[in-house]
């Protein structure tokens, strides 16, 4: 098309854009239904810092991001909190992906009913045995993008990006077409086309299947135009870093959405380097899509020696999935969504770079819901019913058949229906705007949140059984006469999970076990030193048998103590009365 007249197509197109929009109502922004019910920055900081009033609850900033927005960490103890103690922690991690709204109110909804069931039982055990550090909204810029009109999935923080690296920020983002204040799909009808309308359902595109005789008749793209002229749609929304594409394992550089390096953003250097001191954490709860919980990680045997260590390891898998299994009884789900393949993930860097047990947690997804059947009023010239229409049982679009049956059902509008457009870069073609409103699959219904919170509650007040817990037994002291003494005592870990991840025997991350003896300065080591590093110890049969041979110049103390502890494990003590 020449410059002129292509230029005057989409003046025409906007001026009837625009045309369209002004007949709406003024000022009139519509209502997501996806976020009826959910928190913006403001009333969720101002919840988070409520908390505070609490005893139990001390509320800080991490630090800010990219858009200025604080990076709350809520801290949950039975005394005073530090990282060198004898309790171990567990970290809880809202919402990585900024759309996973769902993940921040959560983490939110966990610390509030912990609060007000403080003096519950099963509260009361669980601050007895850690301390809670839960960063609620991880990525505030992202989760704040959701209510931004027009509505659409954001991906990233508030940092300007070149997302198709041509040196220009943001100059090609979607455009609300229709006016209606969402961000939806445009299908396009194109004799090159790969897609074809659902057998059952024409709100529905599938990839048409040559060896079945289909034939495409559409392609696909999101609603907006090719605003810098380079025939590619929606390129470059400027649409910030992906606090989830940031984290060092498995980084992707010159993607969108990642990062001019890794841990290149603020939300991201607070939350690792926050964790980095914490050195009791000993396992990390995220609410994540890269759920592992009803989808285990799996080990690959044929990896496990590779300089670089890119699957779990054996002995890590066995005990994610026993927890995986503790975790699926309680949350009672099924049919959890596949997760999508993610580089630079935290869920991925807390385990593999940072050491710990990493649980990844998706709470929610769609259910599986029937269509609702639909009194047959017509009836045909006999008199007779006609038959009702059935299915073609095709498999192919069935999230989204599955999707549209589940907002009918909770009488949700979640549908944008397609409408015939005029659209300036297919002057010649018929384009429709219409589609799945943003977010409305990955969110549930705010009413939902609360009894969700409980069963994750139920979960966490299970998962400190399963942590280590150390043993010193076999504790002898046998006098050899002359001064000298053999000492012997027995590490063991009676808990289910090992003392820390293979993997973080692997990167060092984790402080080892340490096994001190106290005993007089002069007295003299024969074998055996005061302190001694023991390695890792398996869960339930792990054991480490340490002696030490001791002098001791002067008359010999009463008694000598004993000391086993790491700062994610806990710490045990033993006293050996020293006899003639």
């Amino acid at each position: 098309m020449p410059l002129l007249s292509r230029g005057l197509a989409v003046w025409l197109a906007l001026v009837t854009m625009a045309v369209a929009q002004e007949s709406a109502e003024p000022d009139a922004k519509p209502v997501n239904p996806a976020l009826d019910g959910y928190l913006q920055f403001e009333p969720f900081s101002a919840a988070v810092n409520k908390l505070a009033e609490s005893e139990l609850v001390t509320v800080k900033s991490l630090g800010k991001s990219a858009g200025g927005r604080d990076i709350w960490l809520i801290t949950i103890a039975r005394g005073e909190v530090k990282p060198l103690t004898n309790k171990p922690a567990l970290a809880i991690v809202g919402n990585v992906q900024g759309s996973h709204l769902i993940g921040g109110e959560l983490a939110l909804r966990l610390a509030q009913q912990i609060v007000a069931k403080a003096d519950d039982e099963g509260v009361k055990q669980l601050l007895e045995r850690v301390t809670l550090h839960i960063i609620p909204r991880p990525e505030p810029d992202g989760s704040e993008r959701c209510f931004a009109s027009p509505y659409r999935v954001p991906a990233g923080n508030d940092r300007k990006t070149d997302d198709d690296r041509d040196f220009a920020f943001g100059e090609d983002p979607p455009n609300d077409l229709n006016g209606d204040g969402y961000i939806t799909q445009m299908r396009i009808e194109d004799p090159d086309g790969t897609l074809m309308l659902h057998p059952d359902d024409p709100r529905v595109l599938i990839t048409a299947d040559p060896k079945k005789n289909e034939r495409g008749r559409y392609k696909l793209l999101s609603e907006g135009i090719d605003d810098d002229h380079d025939e590619q749609w929606n390129e470059d929304a400027g649409d910030g870093v992906a606090l989830d594409r940031n984290f060092t394992f498995g980084y992707k550089p010159f993607q969108p959405n990642t990062g001019p390096n890794a841990v290149s953003e603020p939300e991201c250097r607070a939350i690792a380097d926050f964790l980095f001191d914490q050195v009791n954490v000993a396992a990390v709860f995220t609410f994540s899509t890269d759920d592992n919980l009803f989808h285990p990680w799996k080990a690959n045997a044929q990896t496990e020696k590779d300089r670089i260590r890119k699957n779990i390891l054996g002995s890590d898998a066995t005990a994610i999935d026993y927890l995986a299994e503790a975790y699926r009884k309680t949350h009672g789900g099924s049919d959890a969504p596949t997760p999508p393949d993610v580089q630079g993930a935290f869920s991925s860097w807390a385990y593999f770079h940072y050491g710990r047990w990493s649980l990844n947690a998706r709470a929610w997804w769609v259910p599986k819901t029937s269509p609702k059947k639909e009194e047959v009023k017509e009836e045909d010239k006999d008199g007779e019913k006609k038959e009702e229409k059935k299915h073609s049982g095709e498999k192919r679009g069935s999230e989204q058949i599955n999707l549209l049956n589940w907002l009918k059902a909770n009488d949700m509008d979640g549908f944008v229906e397609w409408k015939e457009i005029k659209h300036p870069d297919f002057p010649r073609q018929k384009v429709e705007v219409g589609g799945f409103k943003p977010l409305v699959d990955v969110n549930p219904p705010a009413k939902e949140l609360e009894a969700l919170a409980e069963k994750h509650l139920a979960f966490l007040q299970k998962l400190p059984e399963s942590l280590p817990n150390l043993e010193l037994r076999a504790a002898t002291a046998e006098s050899l006469g002359g001064g000298v003494y053999r000492v012997k005592a027995t590490a063991a870990n009676a808990g289910y999970l090992s003392t820390m991840p293979e993997m973080g025997s692997v990167n060092g991350i984790p402080y080892p076990l340490q096994l001190e003896i106290e005993i007089p300065k002069e007295t003299v080591f024969l074998k055996g030193h005061a302190r001694t590093e023991i390695k890792r110890l398996a869960g339930l049969t792990g054991t480490a048998e340490e002696t030490w041979l001791l002098r001791f110049p002067d008359k010999a103390p009463s008694e000598v103590k004993l000391r086993l502890w790491a700062p994610a494990v806990g710490e045990v003590t033993k006293t050996i009365q020293l006899k003639d």
